[in-house]
């Protein structure tokens, strides 16, 4: 037999392993996140190449382990929303051996309006991670009947820096007004004094959003914390960073 034989069964496990790890990874990350766009895809699998992702996704698909829908967002752009289904769910639980999550991607329930807010977040997610962040967690995604029950105001994200620095993440793609920042400040500030986390990030796709931003927090005069009307100090705003997507992913990485 030639050498070039021996290499092709060689060859043809390692695509295969490539192949398996790909869906793996892709699963992984929906089983959480239950639905995404194919660009997001292809941060999770590694993988450039348009036509890899399309392949990957029309197998998964063909399986039945993920749907897909396409949808047009209030933006009036057109995307292709990929979400894991139930069957999916069984499969990534136990390739993964966790837990069975009871939740799967349904065509026509997806909030159209918090797509690219929720895409955004998991791009990050992708990028912190791979610059060494862990325990991404997101608070806001709890039935109405916690949020009731916990009442305020919940980050997008929390997630530990490589320093062991826990952080909550605010993904502020618009500006809100004054008010609004000065309630959510007294309700980072009273987290921050239990300890639930000590340093909140907000960042923004852009330099002007994140001005605005860093301008309306630091404009605010006085807040509630646990329960006390106090004057807001620097040593209070210290704890708060503005950044754009790219600064933070770049800051991240160095």
């Amino acid at each position: 037999m030639s050498p070039a034989a021996n290499l092709i069964p060689h060859s043809h496990a390692a695509r295969m392993a490539r192949h398996d790890d790909k869906r793996r990874r892709v699963l992984a990350f929906l089983r959480t996140e239950i639905w995404t766009l194919p660009e997001v895809i292809s941060l999770v699998a590694g993988v450039a190449d348009p036509r890899t992702v399309r392949s990957t996704l029309a197998g998964l698909q063909r399986d039945e382990l993920v749907a897909r829908e396409s949808c047009v967002l209030p933006s009036g752009r057109r995307v292709e929303l990929v979400g894991i289904t139930m069957t999916g769910q069984a499969h990534a639980a136990h390739l993964l051996s966790k837990p069975l999550i009871e939740r799967g991607f349904e065509r026509g329930r997806a909030g159209l309006a918090q797509v690219e807010h929720r895409t955004d977040l998991q791009r990050l997610r992708i990028q912190l991670a791979q610059a060494g962040w862990s325990g991404w967690t997101y608070p806001d995604r709890v039935s109405v009947q916690d949020k009731s029950q916990a009442g305020g105001h919940r980050p997008d994200a929390i997630a530990t820096a490589p320093d062991g620095t826990v952080a909550a993440i605010e993904c502020e793609r618009s500006v809100k007004t004054s008010k609004r920042y000065r309630a959510i400040l007294s309700h980072h500030l009273t987290s921050i004094a239990r300890g639930d986390y000590q340093l909140v990030i907000y960042t923004s796709p852009n330099e002007p959003t994140c001005g605005a931003v860093r301008s309306l927090i630091s404009r605010c005069e006085r807040v509630i914390v646990t329960g006390r009307d106090m004057a807001v100090t620097t040593e209070m705003l210290a704890h708060f960073s503005f950044t754009t997507y790219q600064q933070l992913v770049e800051g991240a990485t160095k």
